[in-house]
């Protein structure tokens, strides 16, 4: 079959091609024959009417529908065999179908914009790493004992620092109350920094049910903006005290210590908490680099993108936007909140979104192409390893086939896929520029990245 394609602009081609006249004969033969076989007409025996017959009753019909499957097949065809990355589907220009002659179609598709991806690896960058210190090693050990704590109940004495205390209390603003200013059997620790500053060391000296007023100011950077910046009075009734009892820091703690790392002692305990520590910050580093290094890919290679991709780009972020707020509302609240509508694309929320969204579009084209050049592909067991590490993580019941089938259906997979696929590219990428590991102390990668 004679095609051709044409380079409308950098985001549209024009294809053209050619339907032989035989292949459209063939495909209505075909179809009178099904046809044939389905209906009834009176006088005839299913699947014995005349096809001339056929072609009086259904003739117009007939032919409409097969041009368009065929046209629709071919586009289709064409489309996949010349990988054109079609955004949408594809828009007729012109079918000229004369009785008894080939049929001649051209027809527009908006495609993705190609990309020449430059030569990179000349780029050079850094990887920063912060250092373990012993104070974030003694810090994680210290977080297993708390776990492995021990409480006991007193009765003999008031509150002290570093006390557990069950209260409940009610707040507020003025003589008025606000909404979150109430809870019962509530459980801090003194001095945990749970509640307001100033708030817990307020109940140092209460005993077991008393009743105690507590002004305190709100930080003005408090979540709650209602009273942030404000005095509140607060009224706490005290209606128990525990202290924690921590296992002695010994040999014994690290070989009975349920983690399944199996410590063999103290001593080893600390070096492989450092170990893990370090393997998990080098993680983080190695996540934050090859962000940095698909933010210098997209810089170097500039795309030009069709307008309606940025848009659709645009509705997409605003809806997920949307849903994330009505996710954090209904955990919140504690009901339902209606599903976001998916919204048009206003004046305002083009403007601000615009930036955000070519950035991201421009990155998915420039990453998508590296992969292509670089032939790069998730094979079906990576894809099932991921898989079964997730379930593993998430825990809960039901096969991976299962959850593989209902990830398919709500679009998880496709994005997980898109993810390991992206990774993998940049990790392909990453070793062919030239990359300096850096050890700093943490301070240091803070003050750098404000």
């Amino acid at each position: 079959m004679d095609i051709k394609i044409e380079d409308v602009d950098s985001c549209n081609k024009k294809i053209k091609f050619v339907i032989p006249h035989q292949d459209y004969k063939k495909e209505i033969e075909k179809y009178y024959k099904r046809l044939g076989r389905e209906v009834k007409v009176p006088g005839f025996r299913k699947g014995k009417v005349p096809t001339s017959l056929l072609e009086k009753q259904f003739g117009p019909d007939v032919k409409k529908e097969v041009l368009s499957n065929l046209i629709s097949n071919q586009l289709n065809q064409v489309i996949t065999e010349k990988d054109l990355r079609a955004i949408g589907q594809p828009h007729l220009l012109e079918v000229n179908a004369e009785e008894g002659t080939d049929i001649s179609v051209s027809a527009s598709v908006e495609v993705l914009p190609s990309v020449d991806i430059q030569e990179y690896s000349g780029i050079e960058m850094e990887m920063k790493i912060p250092r373990i210190t012993n104070e974030e090693v003694d810090q994680t050990i210290e977080a297993f004992r708390q776990r492995k704590a021990k409480t006991s109940e007193i009765t003999d004495r008031p509150v002290q620092e570093k006390d557990l205390i069950k209260i409940d209390f009610t707040s507020k603003l003025g003589d008025q109350p606000f909404e979150g200013g109430e809870a019962k059997d509530q459980i801090i620790q003194v001095g945990g920094g749970q509640l307001i500053e100033g708030l817990d060391k307020g109940m140092i000296g209460m005993e077991i049910g008393d009743n105690r007023d507590i002004s305190v100011p709100v930080p003005k950077d408090y979540h709650n903006e209602e009273i942030a910046g404000k005095d509140v009075d607060f009224n706490i009734v005290l209606k128990g005290i525990q202290v924690q009892e921590l296992p002695n820091l010994d040999d014994e703690f690290a070989r009975e210590l349920d983690t399944g790392k199996k410590y063999d002692s103290l001593d080893d305990m600390k070096s492989k908490v450092r170990t893990e520590l370090e393997d998990y910050e080098r993680n983080e580093a190695l996540k934050a680099t090859k962000k940095k290094l698909a933010e210098t890919l997209t810089a170097q290679n500039p795309v030009e993108l069709p307008e309606g991709l940025i848009k659709e780009q645009i509705k997409f972020m605003s809806n997920q936007a949307k849903k994330k707020q009505n996710q954090e509302a209904q955990h919140d609240h504690g009901h339902e909140h209606d599903h976001a509508h998916e919204e048009e694309i206003s004046p305002e929320l083009f403007k601000e979104y615009k930036e955000p969204a070519t950035q991201a579009l421009r990155e998915e084209l420039v990453l998508d192409q590296l992969s292509r050049d670089l032939k790069l592909e998730v094979t079906p067991e990576e894809l099932n390893e991921e898989l079964a590490n997730m379930a593993q993580l998430l825990g809960g019941g039901g096969s991976l086939s299962q959850m593989k089938k209902e990830w398919e259906k709500n679009g998880v997979l496709a994005r997980l896929h898109s993810r390991m696929k992206r990774d993998k590219t940049l990790k392909i990428a990453l070793e062919k520029v030239t990359l300096k590991e850096v050890m700093v102390d943490r301070k240091d990668l803070i003050a750098d990245n404000v």
